[in-house]
């Protein structure tokens, strides 16, 4: 069985966490709410809040672009990281990513290791959710030699319950040593690997004409009990850093890996405003994106009293190969959106994949300054070089190269205390968005693309707790989506202009708020626009997005909080003529938590329901494509620090 590994490793780890002695707190004291910085995006022990995600900054996916980062150092992701390996993430957008050496358009999605310290720390996660879903955590941190030796590791088991009504079974495992030989010099070795077993492919509804499909039944599978998706994900390497004749020297070299070994789309093509569709299944055999990438900087500070300067000097690079394509399809007949009609299993005659390879070096200087109660000065600019061979089933196609410099630069003024206010300027060359499994060209990576992001804002800590963050900003980049014949390709240039606004902190004792609001003008521009073939504006950005996350602890009862979070969006062009709206929806959350100790041992009971209003929504996939939103669903989770 696919699983046995996972369960023999958590039964090992466990023997280890029983041998381990107490512990700290560790999991059972987690809360996102209480640890975000702002409501620009982040995340701890599986919960998100924030105004952004990985794939959502600014109406752009710094994931797809490849802004990720790894202990603050670049990482070319392909597989999904499990959270038995990093901690959490967060969103470094605006003022909170000026003072990064080398930012990005579209942000940077900065995700932290779990890394063993000096202290035995077992945690032990179990959680129960109203779909029928169960799973099981296990993390331990275990000091091998005080000071110098520790090892980190995780297992995850899980048996996913989608809104869509489909099932999987996931494993995850993870292991970080952690090795400090001297002052100042420490090693981290890290591998992972999360395993996916009978993911039931999730319909896509895929509209004849100006229309949205009709409300369905959520919670009802209406797939295929043959279209099973099985796929590997992993991802290992190693950080280190050390002193080097007055520089401090960082580095790390990585291999992230997605292996899909069977995928399933379902695709109910020409639904009609009734619900009546013509069904068809894509089937895709063994892919692989895999990618060997890091980056080695250098940094040197220097200066004294109130001026403080340091310099950068960074190499990074990536090797990519992907194996993709080659679909199948079948017809599987009319059916109604939302009912269960089974079809045999069809024989799919898969087409010759397309396999490409990507080399890309980016080396780069940056300059900062910070002046005691003045401000702060950053400059940059790196060169990056990028080569890309495609070998399609007809023969290889010409090789794509570009080289070109980057530059970036940021000023900050403190003109009154607790006052900041905060301008920068930031070009990237970015992958570009790869085509949907809707599209006719599914799995295309079209060539580069340049960017340019400007902003500008102010942040002001209003009281002693309370920071106010507020900015304006544009990003502009080449506008890649599915024309009228479903081809995945640029169809123009893209301009997102908009307002983002923070505010968190404790407003009273005890009651602690996170909060943001996002107006966005997203607007497409080029001869596909003038021409009236392709609306103004971009296919599935919302016009706004408001969240508020708030957590009560009572003073004269800390074991007990309880937390409740709205989320609300502007409606959203759902094809690339504009001639279809899907409205806006509003979302509220709401949970308790309950902290107590058992034998000494610290401990945690979540209780938290989603979408406590059963709101309904069509989330758009892509131009007339479109998957339904998760109803309401109860989660209880334990933790418990042995």
């Amino acid at each position: 069985m696919k699983h046995r590994h996972a369960t023999l490793a958590a039964l090992l780890l466990t023997a280890c966490a029983a041998a381990a002695g107490t512990a700290r707190a560790q999991r059972a004291g987690e809360n996102p709410v209480t640890a975000a910085e702002d409501a620009f995006g982040s995340s701890v022990g599986g919960e998100s809040i924030g105004l952004y995600g990985p794939d959502d900054v600014r109406g752009f996916s710094p994931l797809a672009a490849g802004n990720v980062r790894l202990e603050g150092l670049y990482f070319d992701r392909r597989g999904e990281f499990t959270s038995r390996l990093v901690a959490g993430h967060s969103v470094r957008v605006g003022m909170s990513a000026g003072g990064a050496s080398f930012p990005a358009p579209t942000g940077i999605v900065e995700y932290r290791l779990r890394k063993p310290g000096d202290a035995r720390v077992v945690s032990v996660v179990s959680q129960l959710n109203s779909y029928g879903g169960a799973q099981l955590e296990t993390d331990v941190q275990l000091p091998v030699a005080a000071g110098v030796l520790g090892v980190g590791g995780g297992v995850g088991l899980y048996r996913n319950r989608y809104p869509d009504g489909g099932d999987a079974l996931v494993s995850s495992l993870a292991l970080v040593p952690r090795w400090r030989p001297a002052k100042h010099v420490e090693v981290l070795p890290f591998w992972s690997r999360i395993d996916v077993v009978d993911r039931s492919a999730a319909p896509v509804v895929l509209v004849a004409g100006d229309h949205l499909p009709p409300e369905v039944p959520r919670r009802r599978f209406f797939g295929q009990p043959w279209a099973d998706t099985e796929v590997t994900r992993t991802n290992a390497g190693m950080l280190a850093s050390a002193p080097l004749f007055g520089w401090a020297l960082r580095g790390g070299v990585y291999r992230s890996a997605e292996a899909p070994h069977r995928t399933f789309s379902l695709l109910f093509r020409d639904a009609t405003a009734e619900g009546m569709a013509n069904r068809v299944a894509v089937a895709t055999g063994a892919e692989r994106f895999a990618s060997t990438s890091g980056e080695v900087r250098l940094s040197r500070s220097f200066g004294q009293g109130r001026l403080a300067q340091a310099v950068h000097v960074s190499v990074r690079g990536r090797d990519l190969h992907r194996r993709y394509g080659g679909s199948g399809r079948a017809d599987l007949g009319p059916g109604r959106i939302g009912e269960r009609r089974f079809a045999p299993a069809p024989e799919f005659q898969l087409a010759p994949q397309t396999r490409d390879h990507v080399r890309q070096w980016t080396g780069g200087m940056s300059y900062l300054a910070r002046w005691n109660g003045v401000g702060e000065l950053g400059l940059g600019v790196q060169r990056a070089e990028y080569r890309k061979a495609v070998t399609a089933p007809g023969g290889a196609l010409p090789v794509s190269r570009d080289a070109l410099l980057l530059y970036n630069g940021a000023v900050t003024v403190h003109p009154g205390r607790g006052t900041a206010v905060y301008a920068g300027f930031t070009q990237g060359l970015e992958e570009s968005p790869v085509a949907p499994e809707v599209a006719v060209n599914r799995g295309d990576a079209p060539p580069p693309i340049r960017t340019e992001q400007v902003d500008a804002g102010v942040r002001w800590a209003v009281t002693r707790t309370i920071r106010l963050t507020a900015g304006a900003f544009r990003v502009d980049k080449p506008y890649y989506a599915l024309d009228s014949g479903r081809e995945f390709r640029p169809l123009g240039r893209v301009r997102h202009q908009g307002l983002e606004v923070s505010v968190s902190g404790e407003v009273a004792p005890g009651l602690r708020v996170v909060a943001g609001a996002v107006p966005i003008d997203a607007e497409v521009s080029g001869e596909q626009v003038r021409a009236g073939t392709v609306g103004a504006r971009p296919v599935g950005i919302a016009a706004w997005n408001v969240v508020a996350n708030v957590d009560y602890q009572p003073p004269a009862h800390p074991a007990v909080s309880w937390d409740v979070a709205v989320a609300s969006s502007g409606s959203r062009a759902a094809n690339a003529a504009n001639t279809l709206t899907a409205p806006g929806v509003a979302l509220l959350d709401a949970g308790a938590r309950y902290r107590f100790t058992v034998a000494g041992r610290s401990a945690a009971l979540r209780v938290a329901a989603t979408n406590v209003l059963d709101a309904f929504a069509w989330n758009v996939v892509g131009s007339g494509a479109f998957t339904y939103n998760a109803p309401r669903q109860v989660t209880v989770r334990l933790s418990v620090d042995l």
